[in-house]
């Protein structure tokens, strides 16, 4: 399929509509919120959207040669008001985050909080996770309805049996008030925060023994959650050993949470980790199937009339059925609207339709665009539909299976074209067998998945069930021992990839500059590629130049640790080395507090100095440090304790004091341009 002529743009209108939204969307979150008002940000968009349909309504009613002359006024003006859409659709979203924190911020000491939990609790280390939904928040005088979606923590309570019975869909009060969740990332870490936020959670809550109580009579009827029990159910007596379980609920309804942290380790060093995460591959494993069966019906009336009700209703039952997760949700979409097209227009254009799904997904929930999935779904799906032909065209064989065999490899490598920078800037690292790993576990996987679905309703039959039983347990015990095998050769994986947005942009940039030369065959694509890969490499070698110059030393997030790392250019990070409590690095001077003594002597042998580590003491040091030192940087690392940490930053705050708390701020950076400590 060519992506230059002027078809592509009539046939894939969408592709023009969902550029301007995505830059309305990105300019909002980064540029506008939080410099305007949303009064200001409203009365310039409607301003703006005003004008634009006005200048459209004008140049509709010019003479047909003017409005080919002027047709490129009219493409800008259609591009305003769909950046403006976009905005819009952004500024909603986070007015309602802004609205939710005030509100909790506002409430009242005492106010009892009602919620419901929507997910499954988790055991922790000593507190089950889950997630709710605040529906109400009431004191003696007012009750206030809300939506306002919050991180669950139950402390662990052995003697109160009342935690057995909580489940999604219970009901519990609490007037224990939720907290805005910290910032804890690390430097090139995952920054949890942030996904939270994007994900529609500010805060979160701890309820310790005895602070919360079950609503007996607030139960809601969670259908999804009683019929994912029983998939469950089936799935454990019918399939033999722990591990096949586990993954058989993942590859069905995407239960993972009984899956082996090594085995999901070494699926995802493989690159095979979609397997078990319900996403597009499983929808698109039910499409062809759907496809394949109403191939076989005669009559070319009921096929194109009967099929696509059907094959939605097929769709979103396995998708609700699974959970209905925003991944699986957003597949059943994507798919759905393909379904649409084809149906409406035997000839039409994936693209468009894909093109028109993530238009309308963007626009109901904007922060889709930095959602992982989302990226990687239509990253590998557009992918596909630009490469895997002219891949796949490249090589023939004479032989049916062969080519079958090729067809395979062709969608592997076609979906690697986009998904690669995704892959590597996401999670800084890329499986060198991905090829060989997903020619073997795509086909066996969509065999399991047959096989559990076949299960499910023939399970309880003597022979027929036994044998679909053992045969699927035999197959996930093959694939998993395949997995294992493959993430224990040498170089599976290359690590500690770093590239940052720029060089991502640059990545896709070169891609579809070559793309294009290949198509087109002319030779300004191919110039345009290679400037743009001249300009990647000049950045990452100006980026490693940079920072071969600095030193930085960095004061980790690790909760009731003390962790201090120096870094010396390239060279790996390494425990500080500072042999006394007072140490500099360039010209900057440290002075370390982590034992009483420190306070009494080391502290006046440094009489200036500009940065205080401090980790945890019996008693707060500020008030006798704030004497000598009251210009320094505070730094407060992990080890002290919440409730302390609350304590001591009242005081620092008391004394005006520059302060940084790790365990809410997230890690502390300091880099130097020249010098080692000393």
């Amino acid at each position: 399929m060519s992506i230059t002529t002027p078809p592509f743009w009539h046939q894939a209108p969408f592709t023009r509509l969902l550029f301007p939204l995505v830059i309305g969307i990105v300019s909002c979150y980064y540029l506008l919120h939080g410099v305007f008002t949303n009064a200001q940000l409203q009365t310039t968009l409607y301003l703006t959207v005003g004008l634009s349909i006005s200048g459209l309504l004008m140049t509709a009613q010019l003479s047909s040669f003017k409005k080919y002359r002027y047709r490129f006024i009219q493409g800008i003006l259609l591009q305003i008001v769909f950046a403006s859409l976009g905005i819009a659709a952004m500024q909603n979203r986070l007015q309602a985050r802004d609205q939710e924190t005030a509100l909790l911020a506002a409430s009242k000491k005492g106010a009892i909080y009602i919620m419901r939990l929507i997910e499954p609790l988790q055991l922790k280390n000593k507190t089950y996770k889950t997630v709710a939904i605040i529906e109400s928040i009431g004191t003696a005088q007012h009750e206030i309805k809300t939506r306002i979606k919050i991180i669950v923590h139950i402390a662990v309570d052995r003697s109160h049996s009342i935690i057995n019975f909580l489940s999604a869909g219970s009901y519990i009060a609490t007037a224990t008030q939720p907290n805005p969740v910290p910032d804890t990332h690390n430097p090139g870490g995952f920054n949890y925060k942030e996904w939270l936020f994007r994900n529609e959670i500010t805060h979160q809550l701890y309820l310790a023994k005895g602070s919360w109580v079950m609503l007996p009579n607030k139960k809601s009827n969670e259908y999804l959650q009683v019929l994912q029990q029983k998939i469950r159910n089936r799935l454990q007596q019918n399939i033999t050993g722990k591990q096949e379980k586990a993954v058989a609920a993942a590859l069905l309804i995407g239960y993972k949470r009984d899956i082996d942290s090594d085995l999901m380790k070494a699926y995802s060093n493989t690159g095979v980790i979609h397997v078990i995460a319900i996403s597009g591959l499983h929808l698109g494993l039910i499409y062809g199937l759907l496809i394949g069966i109403f191939n076989w019906v005669p009559g070319s009336t009921i096929k194109k009339w009967a099929a696509p009700p059907i094959m939605l209703l097929v769709l979103w039952g396995f998708a609700l059925l699974t959970g209905a997760g925003p991944s699986i949700v957003r597949a059943a979409v994507m798919f759905s609207f393909i379904i649409i097209a084809t149906m409406v227009k035997q000839n039409s254009s994936i693209l468009n339709a894909l093109a028109a799904s993530a238009f309308f997904l963007l626009l109901m929930h904007p922060f889709y665009l930095w959602d992982i999935g989302f990226q990687l779904s239509y990253a590998a799906v557009l992918s596909i539909v630009l490469y895997q032909k002219n891949i796949f065209d490249r090589i023939y064989f004479k032989y049916k299976w062969m080519q079958a065999c090729w067809q395979l490899n062709a969608v592997t490598l076609s979906a690697q074209v986009l998904t690669l920078p995704l892959v590597v800037y996401h999670f800084h690292q890329f499986p060198n067998y991905f090829l060989f790993s997903n020619f073997i576990v795509v086909p066996l996987s969509s065999i399991i998945l047959y096989g559990c679905l076949l299960i499910l309703p023939l399970g309880s039959f003597a022979y027929l069930g036994k044998a679909l039983s053992v045969a699927t347990s035999w197959l996930i015990t093959s694939m998993n021992w395949i997995i294992q095998k493959m993430n224990t050769l040498p170089f599976a994986t290359t690590n500690n990839v770093e590239i940052n947005t720029a060089e991502v942009l640059l990545f896709f940039t070169i891609i579809v500059c070559f793309t294009l030369f290949i198509q087109t065959q002319k030779n300004k694509w191919f110039y345009l590629g290679l400037i743009a890969l001249l300009v990647g490499c000049s950045m990452h070698s100006f980026i490693q130049i940079k920072a071969a110059g600095q030193t930085t030393l960095t004061v980790w997030f690790v909760p009731k640790t003390t962790k201090v790392t120096t870094r010396y250019g390239l060279e790996a990070e390494q425990p500080l080395k500072a042999t006394s409590s007072a140490f500099s690095i360039g010209h900057t001077r440290f002075l370390r507090i982590g034992q009483t003594a420190q306070l009494n002597n080391s502290m006046f042998k440094a009489p200036k100095v500009d940065i205080l580590l401090i980790s945890n003491l019996p008693k707060s040091p500020i008030p006798l440090l704030a004497k000598q030192f009251k210009r320094s940087l505070y730094v407060f690392d992990s080890s002290i304790p919440l409730w302390k940490m609350e304590l001591w930053k009242k005081e620092a705050e008391g004394l005006h004091l520059r302060h940084h708390f790790v365990s809410q701020q997230g890690a502390f950076v300091h880099q130097s341009s020249n010098g080692k400590e000393n």
